[in-house]
C-alpha cells in the first residue's frame, strides 16, 4: 500500500504535502522499508516535529541507534522542539544501545530543559537501559521519583534485569507491584522464582510454584522454570 501511494504521489495525482510526506513516513517505517522511509524525510522540503519523531522512533526500533541520536541532534540544531514522542524514541535508542550517559543526559535534557513530565514509556526506557548496564538501585530510585507513572512495564523492566543480575531484594520489590497490577500474569512469578533459583533459595522458589498452581494460573509463552 505505501510502494502504491507512493508511486501515485511521484506521478502527480496529489500535492505531497507535509502530512501526506509525514504518513509516507510512518506506513514505510511500518513495513520494514527503511531507506523508503530515509528518503521521504530527506525529499521533505519542510519538516516538523512528528516527519523527526516517526523517524527517530522507526530507526530505534530497527536497531539504528546511533543514526537516531544524529537525527535527534539535526533536529535540534533546525530549531525544531522536541515533544514526548521524540524523546521516547531517543531514549529507547539509547536502551537499544546501551548508551547509558547518553540517555541520562537525554533523559535530564527532557525533564529540566524542556519540562516534559516522563510519561510512563520514558521511565519503562530509563529503568531497562540503567537494568541492562546492572545500575539496579540507580533504575530503582528513579522509579521511586516518578511514582505517579508506575505501571506493568516499569516494573517489569526492572524484575527483568534482577533475574539477570540475580538481585533477589528489588525483585521481590518488583514482583509485589507487578502482583498487584497484574495478578493474572503468572511470568512475574515464574521471574521471580528463577531469580530465588539461581541464587539457591529452593524453598522460596517452590512456594511461588505452589502458589501458581493453587491459584490456577497459567504461565505466559515463553516462560519455564530455570533450576540453577
Amino acid at each position: 500500500m505505501a510502494e502504491a501511494l507512493a508511486k501515485e504521489l511521484e506521478e502527480g495525482c496529489c500535492g505531497r504535502t507535509l502530512f501526506v510526506s509525514n504518513a509516507l513516513i510512518n506506513m514505510h517505517a511500518r513495513c520494514g522499508c527503511m531507506e523508503q522511509a530515509w528518503m521521504e524525510l530527506c525529499r521533505m522540503k519542510q519538516r516538523d516535529v512528528v516527519s523527526y519523531s516517526t523517524m527517530i522512533t522507526a530507526l530505534a526500533d530497527h536497531g539504528e541507534c546511533q543514526v537516531a541520536l544524529a537525527l535527534f541532534s539535526k533536529m535540534h540544531k533546525e530549531g525544531i522542539k522536541p515533544n514526548q514522542v521524540t524523546f521516547i524514541g531517543v531514549l529507547n535508542a539509547c536502551s537499544h544501545g546501551g548508551l547509558v550517559e547518553e540517555g541520562c543526559k537525554l533523559f535530564e535534557l527532557m525533564t529540566l530543559v524542556f519540562g516534559i513530565v516522563p510519561l510512563s514509556q520514558h521511565l519503562t526506557c530509563m529503568v531497562d537501559l540503567l537494568g541492562r548496564a546492572g545500575h539496579l538501585e540507580k533504575a530503582y530510585n528513579l522509579i521511586i521519583e516518578y511514582g505517579d507513572a508506575w505501571d506493568a512495564g516499569i516494573w517489569g523492566a526492572l524484575l527483568g534485569a534482577c533475574k539477570v543480575y540475580g538481585n533477589a531484594a528489588l525483585g521481590e520489590i518488583a514482583s509485589s507491584h507487578l502482583f498487584e497490577i497484574e495478578p493474572e500474569n503468572a511470568g512475574n512469578y515464574v521471574l521471580l522464582a528463577n531469580i530465588y533459583a539461581s541464587l539457591n533459595k529452593w524453598e522460596d522458589a517452590e512456594k511461588l510454584k505452589k502458589m501458581i498452581s493453587e491459584k490456577g494460573k497459567r504461565k505466559s509463552p515463553g516462560c519455564s522454570w530455570v533450576p540453577s
